[in-house]
């Protein structure tokens, strides 16, 4: 990458939380989830050259912001952080209403596994009022600080209208954005009231470069630039809108292998695994995952169910454990499905006690203690941009363990010949077919898939993934095509 090169990372979550101390003093945390954790490293590489612009999101972040402690934070992370401070109510309506629930079961076609019809005033007053007001709020915040020949990187769905708005504020600027949860096209976006399905492909067309983590994604929102009317070449991966043109790539995410190997070794993480190979006399059963309708974690616990009910000899032998974690529990439909969760764990338990165990706080020490010994992973989400616990999982697990693993995780692209593979997430008997089948693989087939996926993991790092898009960046910047090919 050019030593000269300038970025400007966006996001809505940054990459620290502040923490206060005893003293009233402030130190800080790095940020959860896997999108810190592949961009902060390249921050600090660029130093100097890098800004992170992001909310302040909790109520600390804000009192801290007020008290200037964000002052300082370029010699602790070794890149400059901007942090925003938006309106609680703003907030909160941009954030909950728009983005993680109008656009997130959108992107996830999610509308008919929750039986949401259709929408009303409050919602489109949060469109208007609140998500355009914030994404504009972030362009703003960018033009205030890079340059003309920065690179600007916007994250995911919660900002697909900043690339409009800076495109239009400054038509020369480099755009890039990346997408990190599916994309399942017309289907999802279209079931949201007019104006938002199109705002939303036109604000993205502002970039200059789009960024999917794989083509069944690239696919879909390829397919929405179709319907409003856009010129889409497929064989280049190109759009053209309004005299503008905008590439479109495929960029799977990888994990940290060598870190997550590492953690792995830790005690806290050894204690678990021990605990759950003495008290699994059969084979053990994983899954790792958020409290979410698309993970489809109800659809696993009755498949699990239906399994013991065909096979006398796992009764009392096989385990499920179950790594769960709360998310959103602000929004009346991940608290109703945190309920429906509990209530298919107590039926299985019910007729088979003890054969589920289940975990509802994070604990990722405990999460790997779990993955190092599970026979069979579980990943059967209905839809589901990468998934890295499908990654993480054969990456520790020292028992040769299959993956089950369902078509819409965008890991499927890399992972679905080495794992036994669920024809429908939402068809029970699928799943269950598959659990036994991965109960059942004997010993020298479980050998070769898990060694052809941890090869398939352990080829690519988090590093490799933002150079990609960054190496691809300064092409287009240079008016050339990006090296990376397109997908589909």
């Amino acid at each position: 990458m050019n030593d000269d090169i300038s970025v400007v990372l966006v996001s809505n979550r940054g990459p620290v939380s502040f923490v206060k101390q005893e003293d009233g003093g402030w130190d800080i945390e790095r940020g959860a989830g896997g999108l810190s954790g592949a961009l902060d490293p390249v921050a600090r590489r660029l130093g100097d050259r890098a800004t992170w612009v992001a909310s302040a999101t909790s109520d600390t972040d804000k009192e801290a912001l007020a008290a200037g402690a964000a002052d300082g934070l370029a010699s602790k992370l070794g890149y400059a952080l901007y942090l925003l401070d938006f309106d609680p109510d703003a907030y909160s309506r941009y954030y909950d209403v728009v983005s993680n629930r109008m656009l997130w079961f959108a992107v996830h076609c999610l509308w008919d596994e929750l039986g949401i019809k259709d929408f009303g005033d409050e919602e489109l007053s949060a469109w208007s009022a609140a998500y355009e007001p914030v994404n504009a709020r972030f362009a703003q915040a960018v033009l205030e600080i890079a340059e003309p020949d920065s690179i600007i990187l916007f994250q995911d769905y919660h900002l697909t209208l900043a690339p409009g708005y800076l495109r239009r504020a400054r038509p020369s600027q480099t755009i890039f954005h990346f997408t990190h949860s599916s994309f399942c096209g017309p289907d999802g976006l279209e079931r949201l009231p007019a104006p938002i399905p199109r705002s939303v492909i036109e604000g993205m067309l502002g970039a200059d470069l789009l960024g999917f983590h794989v083509a069944q994604w690239v696919d879909g929102f390829l397919a929405c630039c179709d319907r409003i009317g856009a010129k889409v070449d497929r064989t280049a991966g190109l759009v053209e809108h309004e005299g503008h043109h905008t590439w479109v790539r495929e960029y799977p995410i990888p994990i940290d292998s060598k870190d997550l190997h590492e953690r792995s070794k830790g005690h806290e993480a050894l204690d678990w695994a021990k605990h759950f190979d003495e008290n699994t006399p059969g084979p053990l059963v994983v899954r790792a995952d958020r409290t979410e309708p698309s993970k489809n974690i109800v659809r696993g616990f009755e498949a699990f169910g239906r399994l013991l009910d065909r096979r006398a000899d796992l009764r009392g032998k096989a385990r499920f454990v179950a790594c769960l974690y709360p998310s959103r529990q602000t929004m009346r439909e991940y608290r109703r499905y945190s309920e429906e969760i509990t209530a298919a764990v107590d039926h299985v338990n019910g007729r088979y006690p003890d054969s589920i165990e289940l975990f509802m706080e994070n604990d990722y020490e405990r999460t790997i203690g779990a993955l190092i010994k599970y026979d069979v992973l579980l990943v059967n989400p209905i839809m589901d941009g990468m998934n890295l616990v499908s990654k993480e999982g054969p990456t520790v697990n020292e028992r040769d363990g299959v993956l089950v693993l369902t078509r819409g995780a965008g890991s499927f692209e890399e992972l679905g010949e080495a794992a036994v593979a669920v024809s429908d997430a939402l068809d029970i008997e699928s799943t269950t077919d598959a659990l036994e089948r991965a109960v059942d693989m004997e010993g020298r087939e479980r050998s070769r898939r898990a060694e052809q996926m941890r090869a398939t993991v352990r080829s690519r790092t988090p590093g490799d993934w933002i150079e990609a898009q960054l190496q691809d960046l300064v092409e287009v910047q240079a008016k050339r095509e990006p090296v990376t090919p397109p997908c589909c």
